[in-house]
């Protein structure tokens, strides 16, 4: 036997020691793989056996959300399946080495109280989470100070929720999957009486009529983005992407026909239970406090728009600077293809000048211009590697400077140049997308996983700031929305959508 055998033998042989001198005081016994959540039950007394809870399964956390609403208090529900969430769970195995908490378990028609205990161990070079259920009722019954602690956490739970309410217009809870509005009494807003006669007169409302209700009777500014972020299906991809909120500013018409500035927020959840992606929508009345709010956060954009403007000025010289050299080298065998990049690296230069100083809007054909040059540019240095098509339907809207020539700078730097010899195609597409102007950029390079992107610019291992800087000036400037697809091996799509509202050239 090697050394490596003899050693992960003396392992396991360690955990099942563990194990077992568990049993005597544990109800029950779980060894749940941390990475692919398969779950095995290794011990059960006798009345633990009368639950009738599957012993073993591929995944754990699945097998939980089905068995917590026969087994578990209707009361504490939800804060075992929290509790019990994987991440959070990993997470706090992970910093503290063990987990515990108290529940209430229904045992043959009483609330009996349960703990849940929780270590991670190494099996095998994977690493394990040993959970044992003990019955802990006697002891609390005993010791009051322990449920008036569940009653405070409960109550805890309850004061954050109306404090966030407090200054609320209104509020309700949906079923994005199922298309439903839940607890629409909720959502009875100050001088809503048309929303109130809506809501009472049909029963079941689907969430897609009710914010195409509202889209339709109230909403009168910053209606494109309202209509794209309030759409059912966009707030699903966004919580499929990672995104746990989603909110949009814009006004409403009162009965008494003042246009009253709100927020809605919409925050993004999945049912434990059932698996649905649901949202909690709060409306918010933008009030003078909150007006402050905006006139600082004003001053704090234009102070970062500053910033940018400067990183700019920084970031540029690379890029001449290696062009330079490029067109000096051509100018001896071939000048006038050497007098043509002087054109576009003049054309291109412009460009970044006017945007280290001002970021005031201009027309999208200047813009198309720069990306032209720029395109030209690095043809010079790869050749028939990249290839640019042009699909322009509209170029009569306002931009941002130097925004859009970095998106397709992406797209061949990082899309294209990484499949080597073989290359591969851009495309800019513009389209007049009826209350919006659309602008794509889309290659069939490498393309990248988006989830791990996220994780990896959240937690600091890449660096995003020049993708977060075009994303945060389209947003500040020209209220436009940046959404990004891409696909490992096929490539990726960015779309940049201006909402018109006077966008025109």
């Amino acid at each position: 036997m090697t050394k490596k055998r003899a050693g992960e033998k003396e392992r396991a042989l360690s955990y099942d020691a563990i194990v077992a001198a568990l049993f005597e005081t544990y109800e029950s016994i779980y060894d749940i793989d941390a990475e692919t959540s398969a779950y095995q039950c290794y011990h059960e007394s006798d009345a633990y056996q009368g639950l009738h809870v599957a012993r073993s399964g591929g995944d754990f956390f699945a097998a939980l959300r089905k068995h917590v609403k026969q087994v578990i208090c209707p009361e504490d529900q939800a804060y075992v399946l929290r509790m019990l969430e994987k991440d959070n769970l990993l997470a706090a195995l992970k910093k503290e080495g063990r987990y515990s908490f108290v529940y209430r378990l229904i045992s043959k028609g009483e609330p009996v109280y349960h703990q849940i205990r929780a270590t991670i161990e190494p099996v095998n070079g994977r690493p394990h989470v040993l959970m044992g259920i003990r019955n802990v009722d006697e002891m609390f019954r005993q010791n009051k100070a322990h449920g008036e602690e569940i009653a405070l956490m409960h109550q805890k739970e309850k004061n954050h929720m109306e404090a966030i309410l407090a200054s609320a217009a209104g509020y309700f809870e949906a079923n994005l999957t199922q298309d439903l509005v839940l607890d629409m009494a909720l959502y009875l807003a100050k001088d809503d009486e048309a929303l109130r006669k809506e809501l009472t007169a049909g029963g079941q409302l689907k969430f897609s009529e009710l914010e195409r209700w509202r889209y339709e009777n109230s909403v009168v500014a910053n209606r494109a983005k309202y209509a794209r972020i309030s759409n059912r299906e966009y707030l699903i991809s966004c919580f499929e992407r990672g995104e746990r909120r989603s909110s949009v500013e814009f006004s409403a018409r009162t009965l008494k026909g003042e246009d009253q500035p709100c927020r809605k927020m919409f925050y993004l959840y999945q049912d434990n239970a059932t698996g649905d992606i649901m949202a909690f929508c709060v409306v918010y009345d933008l009030t003078e406090q909150q007006k402050k709010e905006q006139e600082l956060e004003k001053l704090e954009n234009e102070l970062r728009m500053s910033r940018i403007r400067n990183s700019t000025s920084q970031m540029q010289p690379h890029f001449l600077y290696n062009a330079l050299g490029s067109i000096q080298e051509v100018l001896l065998e071939d000048p006038q293809y050497a007098s043509e990049l002087i054109e576009d690296f003049t054309i291109h230069l412009r460009s970044c000048i006017r945007a280290m100083n001002s970021d005031a809007p201009l027309p999208f054909s200047m813009e198309l211009d720069n990306i032209r040059a720029y395109v030209n540019i690095e043809r010079m240095r790869f050749g028939e590697r990249l290839k640019v098509r042009y699909e322009i339907e509209a170029d009569d809207f306002l931009i941002v400077p130097l925004s859009i020539q970095p998106l397709v700078e992406n797209a061949i730097r990082h899309g294209i140049y990484q499949r080597g010899a073989a290359g591969g195609t851009v495309v800019l597409r513009t389209r007049d997308a009826g209350d919006a102007w659309r602008v794509e950029v889309e290659d069939n390079g490498v393309g990248f996983d988006i989830c791990a992107y996220r994780r990896e610019t959240e937690s600091g291992k890449r660096d995003s700031t020049g993708l977060k800087n075009i994303i945060f000036r389209l947003d500040k400037v020209m209220h436009a929305d940046v959404d990004i697809a891409s696909t490992v091996g096929s490539g990726t799509k960015v779309t940049v959508t201006i909402p018109k509202g006077g966008n025109k050239a």
